[in-house]
């Protein structure tokens, strides 16, 4: 009963810090990449962003990789920005040996943003959410996705604002 409580303690202490940490460029949220370089909120803004959470015993994460891949070699000069989150918010090693198993070669996100944008429990993987350049979420797919499926729906939403 101690132990469950402690346990507690240490998540809610976590979380404050998680938050705290991302808040600390004058209220602006600032991430990481794998590679320890900051992912700034205010830089993203103006662009269509994607969140993709994966993990690697996820089927469905691990067969659409390629996929994504290709979106986010096609879509690097455009004005649309693609990161990763993994599910299980492994530490940095694991999530480095995760993404070289899995073959990733788009830009990871080490902290969950889901408090920045609020998006929710995540109900199912591979999930993928699609925020508009005012910084709202405008989308939110469950399952896979395809190069081309990922450029559809964007172009239907750059379309219709």
């Amino acid at each position: 009963m101690l132990r469950e409580k402690c346990r507690k303690i240490v998540l809610v202490i976590l979380c404050v810090l998680s938050v705290t940490v991302m808040s600390c460029s004058n209220g602006d949220p600032v991430f990481h990449d794998t590679t320890g370089n900051p992912v700034q909120l205010k830089k993203m803004r103006g662009k269509w962003i994607i969140i993709n959470y994966w993990a690697a015993w996820c089927s469905g994460c691990v067969r659409e990789i390629p996929e994504l891949n290709h979106f986010y070699k096609s879509n690097q000069d455009k004005n649309v920005m693609l990161y990763g989150v993994n599910f299980d918010q492994l530490p940095l090693e694991n999530l480095k040996d995760a993404m070289a198993r899995t073959d990733i070669h788009f830009p990871v996100i080490v902290e969950d943003p889901n408090a920045v944008w609020h998006l929710g429990e995540i109900p199912v993987l591979p999930a993928t959410f699609i925020i508009n350049p005012k910084g709202k979420v405008v989308k939110e797919i469950y399952g896979t996705n395809s190069e081309e499926s990922l450029n559809e729906v964007l172009q239907d939403l750059q379309k219709n604002g």
